[in-house]
């Protein structure tokens, strides 16, 4: 696998017609002929994640995804709003700690999927375990439970057929980078600030970190992108986030590029300015403490943990 550490020409590769996605269902097709074990569930989600697909399929997959994103989004923001203003009342408190990402980014980001799929526990559990299947270190056992939870989701309401798992997928899609994305941003912001109070920072108005540093594509045919060569079936790392690069190319590369921009982007715009809007009322000052890192990374840079202190 060839790693590509230069903003341009990873943007250059993810819109250029001569390099794929990487088909994550093609990998699970392959574990499940070395292993006999029925990943079939697995597969047919997979195979409608646009991240993983291209060309008619994945046109058809997102248009189907903005259809139900334009009818739920007022109902997504409303979730927002109203979970954003109990979560502020009930965690944030003085002389207290807080961890930021099951306490707050992941239950928001529940309220957003309830107005997606159906609001129970089971469905919202299964949403937040979805992303783990792309992990390359997760095991065969726990491969095979998720696909089997999401063929138990599947079959509880056949009548519904593709419908429920566009659902399904769509609220999974923002998962990871919505909740990773939230919780690092915010770290950001208090690490480089401890000492003051919300109302008083000068808060960004995009994140300032994503969760989502890179993208994989599998090169079509012969390419050379800025004097670089690439061979047909060459596995591509484009760097989409970097410290290493500017303010402008990280924000830029923020929501992906072209056929391939994240869908939910609308509503996370929206929910972050919420979250500043609510945060800059606050007198507290927030402090981090401590921040660890999850094992089940690929494609992101998730937090497991992050601790932070509210005086």
């Amino acid at each position: 696998m060839k790693s590509v550490q230069d903003a341009a020409i990873a943007k250059a590769i993810i819109l250029s017609p001569d390099f794929n996605t990487y088909s994550m269902a093609s990998r699970y097709r392959e574990l499940a002929v070395r292993t006999k074990l029925d990943f079939s569930s697995a597969i047919r989600l997979l195979e409608c994640l646009p991240v993983f697909i291209d060309g008619d399929v994945h046109q058809r997959i997102r248009k189907a995804m903005a259809k139900q994103i334009s009818k739920t989004k007022d109902c997504q923001l409303t979730a927002s709003r109203e979970q954003l203003t109990i979560l502020f009342e009930r965690v944030f408190r003085k002389n207290t700690q807080l961890e930021l990402v099951g306490e707050f980014s992941q239950p928001l980001w529940r309220s957003i999927s309830a107005s997606i799929v159906p609001p129970n526990g089971e469905t919202l559990d299964l949403v937040d375990e979805i992303p783990a299947l792309f992990s390359p270190i997760l095991s065969i056992r726990e491969r095979a439970r998720i696909s089997d939870r999401i063929r138990d989701y599947l079959s509880a309401h056949p009548e519904e057929g593709d419908d429920r798992l566009i659902l399904l997928c769509l609220a999974s899609l923002g998962a990871r980078p919505f909740v990773g994305t939230l919780s690092l941003s915010l770290y950001e912001v208090f690490r480089e600030n401890p000492k003051a109070r919300m109302c008083d920072l000068a808060w960004p108005q995009l994140y300032p970190s994503s969760s989502l540093r890179f993208v994989d594509r599998i090169c079509g045919k012969e390419a050379d992108v800025a004097k670089s060569e690439f061979r047909p079936g060459e596995r591509v790392r484009c760097f989409t986030q970097s410290a290493d690069y500017s303010d402008e190319d990280n924000a830029r590369a923020l929501f992906g590029y072209g056929a391939h921009t994240c869908l939910g982007k609308s509503i996370s715009e929206k929910v972050w300015g919420l979250v500043v809007e609510t945060f800059s009322r606050s007198d507290l000052k927030a402090e981090p403490l401590t921040i660890t890192m999850s094992p089940h990374n690929d494609p992101f840079l998730m937090p497991a943990q992050i601790q932070i202190g509210l005086t």
